[in-house]
């Protein structure tokens, strides 16, 4: 490769599938949250205060029947009762009445007497598992409720996550309409630009080893101090197969450079060894 020969370092498949993914989480975040904001919070309300109704009509019913009650006494307490939803706005479904009556299962004196009688073993109140099945809710209800505080929240961090995936889209379209490159006479950075060799002062390439990332210290035309970066792990890469284009590119910036360098400095073994003997001695 000559050096007039132009080195193009284009953006990488590893980043380009590194901010798809971190757009792609943005995303799925997001609507998880704006979801859980209009529909899974509230829904959750429903099932775990109707459980409480289910819970309360239990404890009501053993006390009754320990007094004696009658079946007419019972339906006629129980079609009175409601379901202990609370009275903050936004917390349920719009569709659902935050007067709603206790369920049909639980009017019904003898049918619900049966069903205390077989069930009052288990965990869950009587009839709760066969009703929350047909709802289709599951055995288990929430452990606790949504006010409307932890609701709103799912929509402030709905809009956190929406405003991240836009920045993450930002990123990923402007890298790639960018590349880096390097001709005879200087280094191009991302941003636009020339960089003539004769102006780089500075090369601090500590990072270059381990994360394929360098910066130049140069001076314009003006005498104004300027720096730039190369990025080898977002332009270009390392890859031999594909001629290493990010390394061939520094190369060339290292071979028309005659500044300060700055790079790891490993201590000397001897030196190591000295040390340690003085340690030893001590």
């Amino acid at each position: 490769m000559s050096d007039s020969e132009t080195i193009v370092c284009k953006p990488t498949k590893w980043f380009l599938w590194r901010a798809i993914a971190m757009l792609a989480m943005f995303l799925f975040l997001g609507g998880w949250f704006v979801k859980d904001g209009m529909v899974g919070y509230p829904k959750k309300n429903v099932v775990f205060y109707t459980y409480k109704a289910f819970e309360a009509a239990e404890k009501e019913f053993e006390a009754r029947e320990k007094a004696g009650q009658s079946s007419a006494g019972w339906e006629r307490f129980a079609a009175e009762q409601r379901i202990p939803f609370p009275e903050e706005k936004g917390v349920l479904p719009k569709d659902v009445d935050s007067e709603q009556a206790w369920p049909e299962v639980l009017l019904d004196y003898e049918g619900y007497r049966k069903a205390y009688e077989a069930e009052r073993s288990k965990v869950e109140p009587p009839l709760w598992s066969a009703f929350s099945d047909s709802k289709g809710w599951g055995e288990k209800p929430p452990k606790t409720d949504h006010d409307a505080k932890s609701i709103r929240n799912q929509f402030v961090y709905g809009a956190i996550c929406g405003l991240l995936a836009v920045g993450a889209l930002f990123i990923l379209l402007r890298c790639l309409s960018r590349e880096m490159k390097v001709d005879g006479e200087g280094y191009y950075p991302p941003g636009g630009g020339r960089i003539p060799f004769g102006s780089m002062h500075r090369i601090d390439k500590r990072k270059w080893d381990t994360k394929g990332l360098a910066t130049l210290s140069y001076r314009t035309e003006s005498g104004e101090e300027k720096s730039a970066k190369v990025d080898g792990m977002v332009y270009g890469q390392f890859h031999p197969e594909n001629g290493a284009p990010a390394q061939a590119l520094f190369d060339r910036i290292m071979s028309n450079f005659s500044g300060e360098l700055v790079e790891l400095q490993e201590e000397d073994s001897s030196e190591k060894e000295e040390v340690s003997g003085e340690e030893q001695g001590d």
